[in-house]
């Protein structure tokens, strides 16, 4: 039977809403752009590229984002990010807008395109870094699962929300849906300049060397996350397409279908995070292991489906797994690095995720070109390798024995101030 559940402090909801206008507008994009970009005249790998060039600008900056977070606070960065994101919604919303209109074509379009998308990977990757190292000062050990799976359940309600609303504000205009959760991101701004926040700088003296990459107490969860990051680029950037070639290949819908599997896939996320991580107070190392577990399962279930039914149920379990592996990996980075790193470490994870989205154009997309179900059996092999890794690596050991009850950590609330 598990402990009663310690109350966590609010600011991680307001945190997890700015996520959540993250995830709309992200899950409005990856449906509808694909194909409205084939239509525009523009090929499956001029597409990935589009995603691609946002996800390699979020690797490069997100470590940045994160140590500047330790230096001068959570708060400045939250809201670069969030801004950041706004604009990037907005200018992506026009450019796509004028194509269709005739008015930008060919390389003129695919090149605003790509622009509009690097504003988001340069400045939106601040927003998760920050937030994930705001939420780590915040929490005790024992809570961090919890935290971080609530702080990433705003992403996952965002991509339940942003098509169900997209598809009545698509009626009305297609810019609509980018505009709303674009204001949206401004007013969790005005609520996030309200809340306190710690800053970094006066725990950090002006010679702190940040920890690195390649550290014994980073790297091992720095692969998982990458991994799944390769496994979720491939589905997400693929599966619109493989609705409309393989599972409804008569329906003129398939973005409709798609739609609903996204978001069946979001329930599963959230079933993962605020049931599996939070209310049963599952363990980071259990997280991971049951989580890559999961994904290995659904992603062979994606690839074996050819009706409505069997991908559904395997989106659902895809998303259980997500859900688990994300809070998992989280906190226990979080708890391995230590307190003075936690923007760092946040960063980090930032930086890998993003890898699949840089690898899908040259990999995933090909492979779909081959074999529709080729994309998704590579993800079951990326997450066969995970498993096996995560039960041999030392560091993973240690977070499924706990290890970090035993490192001496200072109460968290003593580093409490505004920025």
């Amino acid at each position: 039977m598990s402990k009663q559940l310690s109350k966590l402090p609010s600011s991680i909801w307001i945190l997890s809403a700015g996520l959540l206008c993250v995830g709309a507008g992200q899950s409005v994009i990856f449906i509808t752009i694909p194909p409205l970009a084939r239509d525009l005249g523009l090929s499956e790998v001029q597409i990935g590229s589009i995603f691609a060039s946002s996800a390699l600008a979020w690797m490069i900056l997100s470590p940045y984002w994160g140590k500047l977070s330790d230096r001068i606070g959570r708060k400045k960065i939250v809201i670069t990010g969030l801004i950041g994101f706004a604009i990037s919604l907005v200018l992506f919303s026009l450019t796509i807008s004028l194509g269709q209109k005739g008015i930008l074509q060919g390389s003129v379009l695919f090149a605003l395109l790509i622009a509009a998308r690097l504003i988001n990977g340069m400045f939106g990757s601040a927003t998760r870094p920050s937030s994930g190292a705001w939420v780590a000062d915040i929490t005790n050990p024992e809570d961090r699962s919890r935290a971080f799976a609530r702080l990433d359940s705003g992403f996952s309600m965002g991509r339940i929300i942003g098509p169900a609303l997209a598809g009545f504000l698509l009626l009305i205009s297609y810019t609509a849906p980018f505009y709303l959760f674009a204001f949206m991101a401004f007013i969790v701004i005005i609520l996030i300049t309200r809340e306190k926040a710690y800053k970094g700088s006066k725990l950090l003296s002006k010679d702190h060397v940040f920890i690195k990459t390649y550290d014994p107490r980073v790297w091992p969860f720095l692969i998982v996350s990458a991994a799944f990051g390769i496994c979720n680029a491939s589905l997400v950037q693929t599966s619109s397409f493989y609705f409309q070639d393989v599972i409804v290949p008569d329906s003129e819908n398939y973005i409709a279908m798609a739609s609903v599997g996204f978001m069946l896939s979001a329930l599963g996320i959230l079933m993962g995070q605020l049931i599996i991580a939070d209310r049963l107070q599952t363990s980071p190392g259990s997280l991971i292991r049951a989580g890559t577990l999961f994904l290995s399962l659904s992603l062979l279930g994606v690839a074996l489906s050819s009706s409505l039914i069997e991908i559904y149920i395997s989106l659902f379990l895809y998303g259980i797994g997500g859900g688990m592996l994300g809070p998992g990996i989280s906190s226990s980075l979080s708890l391995s690095v230590g307190k003075e790193n936690q923007g760092a470490a946040s960063g980090f994870l930032g930086m890998v995720i993003p890898i699949g989205h840089v690898i899908s154009p040259l990999i995933a997309m090909p492979l779909y070109t081959l074999s529709p179900k080729a994309p998704y059996l590579l993800g079951v092999l990326v997450m066969v390798l995970a498993v096996g890794f995560i039960n041999f690596n030392s560091r993973h050991q240690w977070i499924r024995k706990k290890g970090y009850r035993e490192v001496p950590l200072k109460t968290v609330q003593d580093s409490l101030d505004i920025s």
